[in-house]
């Protein structure tokens, strides 16, 4: 796998310059200047020596004040030579895409890797992965690897309990977490693939990606709902995940709703993933009414001609998520909702009935301040997340920030 290098060590006033363009987005040299309080011959000069070392680049640009006359260059974190690997490890398929920092995608394959694996053998399989869709030619910056289960970075995926067959008090089996994830085996493996690697639950891969270069971008809180791979929410805040103290924060599928309700693995009872089992298949519990299995594609397909009886169910799936959800909009009062881009035309009556639930139950202060929309970003979501994590913890290194784990602030370094 080729690896580019590590990020260089700044200088305080170079880093002062970087925090000030990544701030701002982008800024030219006189507003530099005014941001940093630093002359204008130091940010010239230093503003030339970090171009040249390809941390920062120059371009044509309208950012800042405009004023009489043709405008300055403007500055900005140099991303576009930069890739991330992001492997996704989900339910419904397993993939690598090659993608740029700035979102662009050059390559994607699928793989098939067996996480039940000893760590030296997946570390070897996600080199090979990532090999598989750079072909040599381009240097891999980073890796990010999405995993479909609850992950607290610094500790690992919580383990849960475990029963001998015909003991166990749940209405589905719950798989064993893979030995290399109980804790977190991100140091590790970038010593062994040497680039940084970082992994992360796929809703809140799928969240940044919808925040950083889909439907949410520009938003001030974004809170992305996953259906397709489970119940879960992704809750980014300025631009940054916000994970809970103990990075567990948006775990929708266990927020209780039936005090009588069934005993759920996660050792509460009557959680929503215990009354709404939508399972690797999101049409489980719409084959009844069908009499048939209904797959993804299928249900898609069906809500884009306007089956009555799959709108119908899909409308009222949207219903059932705005119960547990409203003191929750009600908390954290939100600008955007964004319904999960992988179910495509099925997510417009998710949409419709998320509206009509959070309209009944919020004060009018709170949802007219509040949209609801569909992702756009489909299966690229997760890809373009790992790309926002990946250009953040770069940033962040350049910066010299602390990475080790913290409690889940949004603003906190990551």
């Amino acid at each position: 796998m080729e690896t580019s290098p590590t990020p260089d060590v700044l200088q305080p006033r170079e880093r002062h310059i970087v925090a000030a363009v990544r701030d701002h987005g982008g800024a030219n040299r006189r507003e530099l200047a005014e941001l940093t309080g630093l002359p204008r011959t130091t940010v010239t000069a230093t503003v030339s020596s970090l171009i040249a070392r390809g941390l920062l680049t120059e371009s044509d640009g309208q950012a800042g004040t405009r004023r009489v006359g043709r405008p300055s260059p403007t500055v900005h974190i140099e991303l576009a030579t930069r890739t991330v690997a992001a492997v996704e490890l989900g339910r419904r398929r397993q993939s690598v895409t090659l993608i740029g920092f700035d979102g662009r995608v050059r390559n994607r394959a699928d793989i098939e890797l067996d996480q039940a694996q000893p760590f030296e053998a997946v570390a070897a399989a996600l080199a090979a992965a990532a090999d598989s869709v750079s072909s040599g030619t381009a240097e891999i910056s980073a890796m990010v690897v999405s995993v479909a289960m609850p992950f607290r970075r610094g500790a690992g995926a919580p383990q849960v309990p475990m029963y001998s067959a015909g003991e166990a008090p749940f209405a589905r089996v719950h798989a064993r977490r893979p030995g290399w994830l109980i804790t977190d085996p991100s140091a590790a493996l970038t010593e062994a693939l040497g680039v940084p690697v970082a992994i992360e639950n796929d809703i809140n891969l799928a969240a940044l990606g919808e925040s950083g270069h889909g439907v949410a971008k520009g938003a001030h809180t974004a809170v992305y709902l996953g259906v397709v791979p489970g119940f879960g929410a992704g809750i980014v805040i300025h631009g940054r995940l916000y994970r809970g103290a103990g990075g567990v924060a948006g775990e929708l599928a266990h927020i209780s709703v039936r005090e009588d309700g069934d005993l759920c693995v996660c050792g509460n009872r009557g959680c929503y993933a215990t009354v709404r089992c939508n399972g690797p298949s999101l049409g489980d519990d719409i084959a009844t009414a069908l009499g048939r299995d209904v797959s993804l594609d299928e249900l898609i397909g069906l809500a884009a001609r306007g089956d009555v009886i799959v709108c119908r169910w899909l409308t009222d799936l949207g219903r059932s998520m705005g119960r547990p959800l409203t003191g929750f909009v009600t908390m954290l009062n939100p600008d955007l909702l964004v319904v999960d881009s992988g179910l495509g035309a099925a997510a417009a009556p998710v949409v419709e009935g998320l509206r009509d639930t959070i309209e009944r139950r919020t004060s009018p202060m709170t949802f007219q301040g509040l949209d609801i929309r569909a992702g756009q970003l489909a299966e690229a979501a997760v890809p373009a997340g790992a790309a926002v994590l990946a250009a953040q913890n770069y940033v962040d290194r350049l910066l010299g920030l602390n990475a080790s784990p913290r409690p889940g602030d949004a603003g906190a370094v990551r």
